[in-house]
C-alpha cells in the first residue's frame, strides 16, 4: 500500500514526477501536470503518447496536427483544437523524448490562447 497526497497520487509517484516535471514559473505564467492512470501495458500506451505528429489518437480535442521537422527534439507541431475550447490553435515544440524513462515534454510557444 503507497501512501497518498492529496491528488490521489501515492508518494513514490510525486517523487518521480518531481523529478522530470521541473518549471520555474516566471509572472504571469501558470503551469500543470497531468497524471493519469491508465490500465493498458506502457509500451501500447508509449507508442502511443510518444507520436507527437498524432496528438489527436489519444486527445480527443486535437481535430488535426502538423509538425515541422524530424519528429526530434526541437520538432514544432501546430495543433489545431476543436471548437468548444477556449483556442483554435496551439504551436509546441517537443523538448524531452526519453524512450527508456517513458517521457514526453512539450513546450507550448504560439497559438491563439494564454497558454505561453
Amino acid at each position: 500500500m503507497f501512501a497518498m497526497n492529496v491528488n490521489g497520487v501515492n508518494m513514490m509517484e510525486s517523487e518521480y514526477i518531481l523529478r522530470h516535471h521541473r518549471h520555474e514559473i516566471s509572472e504571469n505564467q501558470c503551469s500543470s501536470v497531468i497524471v493519469k492512470h491508465i490500465k493498458s501495458p506502457i509500451h501500447i500506451v508509449w507508442s502511443l503518447v510518444r507520436r507527437i505528429d498524432q496528438p489527436q489518437r489519444y486527445k480527443p480535442f486535437v481535430s488535426r496536427c502538423i509538425v515541422q521537422g524530424d519528429l526530434e527534439i526541437g520538432s514544432v507541431r501546430e495543433v489545431n483544437v476543436k471548437s468548444g475550447l477556449p483556442a483554435t490553435t496551439s504551436t509546441e515544440r517537443l523538448e524531452l523524448l526519453n524512450e527508456e524513462e517513458h517521457i514526453l515534454g512539450i513546450r507550448i510557444v504560439g497559438g491563439d490562447h494564454r497558454l505561453r
